[in-house]
């Protein structure tokens, strides 16, 4: 007797210990898996944007077989990963629906909005890749960057809305418990959420408008140069030190190629030679550049 009432505390505690184990083992194995893909996910995120900067940069020189390659890959990768986690139905975000994934867990969240976020990269990357694509004599590369710009803008409106139904179902999933605390931190939570992403939103309404405005009206930054005004500057474009195509004449009477000074704006506000004040903002992402900030909130 005295034998089997020493094994039986063993065996009582033995079950919930390898509970422990198996329960521990699986979540390092989950967020190892979720470390690597997220830098996975950043690191072709890097690939292609540096890649899409370049042919932008090219212009006439621009590979459309890198183009073509980018979009494969950028499309290939997106597919890819909504295949292997096919069970979580994780493009679901995509359209403001929920993901089948236990949302009372925060890091379940996390990989919710991180990912999507992610993917609409891609996605809009994607289009940018197709704007490449299109011949130079249907669609100048003046007319692109104003392309690559809304796009961008279009995506980091997207990107702010998309974690909106997710958050918000987490938060509120605190009135799951059965307290009235639970019910009133919930809903408080969620308003709150509801507040800021509204004031975000506001915020960011200002510089929406003004860039809807720009790719509307295509302002021009000058007058077409002349002859006699070309020659001036010796025919030559200080920019890029060849023949003027198509000069444009600024106020401060600098004369420029069209398609280089229009790059030269989408970083700068000033002439490239005497430094006068031309433009009254920077278009940064006429340069088909796409932004590095994750929207996690």
């Amino acid at each position: 007797m005295r034998r089997q009432s020493s094994k039986n505390p063993d065996q009582k505690k033995n079950p919930p210990c390898n509970q422990i184990a198996v329960i521990s083992t699986t979540s390092k194995g989950a967020h190892i898996i979720g470390i690597s893909l997220g830098i996975g996910l950043l690191t072709t995120y890097m690939y292609a944007n540096k890649s899409i900067v370049n042919q932008v940069f090219l212009r006439e020189r621009c590979s459309k077989l890198q183009c073509t390659w980018l979009l494969v890959y950028l499309t290939g990768s997106s597919l890819l990963l909504y295949y292997t986690f096919r069970s979580q139905s994780l493009y679901y975000s995509l359209i403001f629906l929920n993901p089948t994934v236990d949302f009372m867990n925060f890091w379940e969240v996390l990989w919710i909005v991180g990912v999507t976020d992610f993917i609409l990269k891609f996605l809009f990357m994607g289009f940018k890749c197709f704007v490449l694509l299109v011949p130079s004599f249907m669609m100048s590369f003046k007319s692109k960057g104003y392309w690559y710009m809304l796009l961008e803008e279009l995506c980091q409106y997207y990107r702010m809305f998309v974690p909106i139904p997710v958050w918000f179902r987490y938060l509120i999933g605190y009135g799951e418990l059965d307290s009235v605390l639970g019910w009133t931190l919930g809903i408080l939570l969620g308003l709150l959420y509801l507040i800021l992403k509204l004031l975000s939103f506001f915020g960011q309404l200002r510089n929406f408008r003004q860039v809807l405005r720009i790719f509307c009206t295509r302002p021009h930054y000058g007058v077409t140069a002349s002859k006699r005004q070309c020659s001036e500057s010796d025919d030559i474009c200080s920019i890029c030190q060849a023949e003027f195509q198509k000069p444009i004449l600024l106020v401060c009477q600098h004369t420029f190629c069209e398609e280089c000074i229009s790059l030269w704006f989408n970083r700068e506000k000033t002439c490239p030679l005497c430094r006068t004040v031309i433009s009254d903002h920077v278009n940064k992402w006429k340069d088909g550049a796409t932004s590095m900030h994750l929207q996690i909130f």
